[in-house]
């Protein structure tokens, strides 16, 4: 009995490795000539519909989309986080991008998400704001994208004002919902704003959890907000 369960451990060892080697994101070439992720949001990347298609439209930010990518544009007036929160019915699945890039998931226990990890890798560190990789880290964002899937432009590429993102759709179903937060000062005042669409909203209905995450921390739990619910 004992050898059988050795065998049976070794086996889903061996499948969950070789379906990772296996993972193949799409091609960036796809993305299209009008697209870099560098920081700076161009007239081209404004203005295009031939490469990819509006999905969400407003003053601070806007979300286009193809049959291969969802690409989201920050223009703050201040500096800004970008953080993109995918949120399905068993997973919410964290893209931070800062002085670093980094990736967490949040698996559904219960009523509850508790993450798989305490503290963010950052694969891609800003060779301007550190003075280490991280032990498996990656030189560029493109090398981040084959691992993750997504990239974003860090702090000191491009405008300190502009953040930009591309996600490999393949991170998504039709059901997946979309949520970001960014930081900017309205009516004077500088604070983290959630964002569904173009309308307000809370990941956790808590401030201070909300607050942790757009930072780059891990809370012990989130209570997903009743209004993102898929269920």
């Amino acid at each position: 009995m004992r050898i059988l369960i050795l065998l049976a451990a070794t086996l889903v060892i061996f499948i969950g490795n070789g379906n990772a080697q296996s993972t193949r994101w799409t091609n960036l070439n796809l993305l299209g000539d009008l697209y870099t992720i560098d920081g700076y949001i161009s007239a081209r990347e404004v203005l295009d519909t031939t490469q990819m298609q509006y999905d969400i439209k407003s003053h601070k930010f806007f979300i286009k989309k193809s049959q291969h990518f969802t690409y989201i544009a920050i223009r703050s007036n201040t500096s800004s986080i970008l953080n993109t929160y995918l949120v399905s019915e068993d997973v919410i699945t964290v893209l931070h991008a800062s002085a670093a890039l980094g990736q967490i998931d949040f698996v559904k226990h219960h009523h509850t998400f508790k993450p798989l990890k305490t503290e963010f890798d950052w694969i891609y560190r800003d060779p301007v704001a550190w003075q280490e990789q991280h032990e498996d880290g990656v030189d560029t964002i493109q090398e981040f994208y084959n691992l993750f899937g997504w990239m974003a432009n860090t702090w000191h590429s491009g405008s300190y004002r502009e953040m930009e993102m591309i996600i490999d759709n393949t991170l998504m179903d039709e059901n997946t919902k979309i949520v970001i937060s960014y930081t900017s000062k309205e009516d004077e005042l500088y604070g983290i704003r959630f964002k569904i669409g173009t309308e307000d909203t809370s990941l956790s209905g808590d401030e201070s959890i909300d607050n942790q995450l757009h930072n780059g921390y891990i809370p012990a739990t989130i209570n997903l907000n009743d209004s993102l619910s898929l269920n």
